[in-house]
């Protein structure tokens, strides 16, 4: 939001102002600061990592507005943001896919389907999740080439991909670099967190709510 610029007769009403219509510490007066002196607009942005998800309030909207229980990682390393979003609100079904990217080009990314879902093809490793946020249902953490020889032929990458996870709306997952590059012809490179951060990731799954800066954890101050 911008905050429009005030200009008062004093100092004194200057900051008695700014104190009342931004919420912020007045600034310090001073007698030698000519009175038609624009003040700075607004308060500072908030910190890297003060949204849930990383998440602007924009993207938030984008997302709510799908009228689903909207799932994102409730805890993102501050070196990640977002760079690709795709929300899908067509008639056979809503969707989305959320990618965040660091400056290491590792990236994952959050999916949403409505339906049309099955069971991941097996790699060579899993390791077991616990989510929350969905419970003890034997969920898994896959990753490694593929164990079946025409996938794995097709597909000789690396995979990380969690099992569908169901909820009230639909299945949710975390993707992985192999996944993300297919789709994403600008993200080709990028590689995949460890497994470790990877599990990291989806046990803080959170539902994301209107309010982006809220506490993924529901508590209240």
């Amino acid at each position: 939001m911008t905050i429009p610029i005030a200009k008062v007769a004093t100092v004194l009403l200057l900051v008695m102002g700014l104190a009342s219509a931004c919420d912020r510490p007045a600034p310090t007066a001073t007698s030698s600061a000519p009175l038609d002196t624009p003040v700075a607009e607004g308060p500072p942005p908030p910190p890297e990592g003060a949204f849930l998800a990383q998440m602007s309030p924009t993207q938030t909207d984008q997302l709510t507005s799908l009228g689903i229980e909207v799932v994102v990682p409730g805890q993102v390393p501050p070196s990640f943001a977002i760079v690709e979003m795709r929300v899908d609100s067509s008639d056979t079904g809503p969707g989305y896919l959320v990618v965040y990217q660091n400056d290491r080009s590792q990236c994952f990314a959050v999916e949403f389907a409505a339906e049309g879902i099955g069971d991941p093809p097996a790699t060579e490793s899993r390791i077991p999740i616990q989510p929350p946020l969905f419970g003890d249902q034997g969920y898994g953490l896959n990753y490694g080439p593929f164990t079946e020889a025409d996938l794995r032929a097709e597909f000789p990458n690396a995979n990380l991909f969690t099992d569908w996870m169901v909820g009230t709306s639909g299945a949710y997952r975390l993707v992985g670099a192999a996944y993300i590059g297919d789709l994403f012809e600008s993200l080709q490179s990028c590689e995949d967190v460890s497994p470790e951060e990877a599990v990291a990731l989806v046990e803080s799954f959170t539902v994301l709510t209107a309010d982006p800066m809220a506490d993924p954890l529901g508590n209240t101050p």
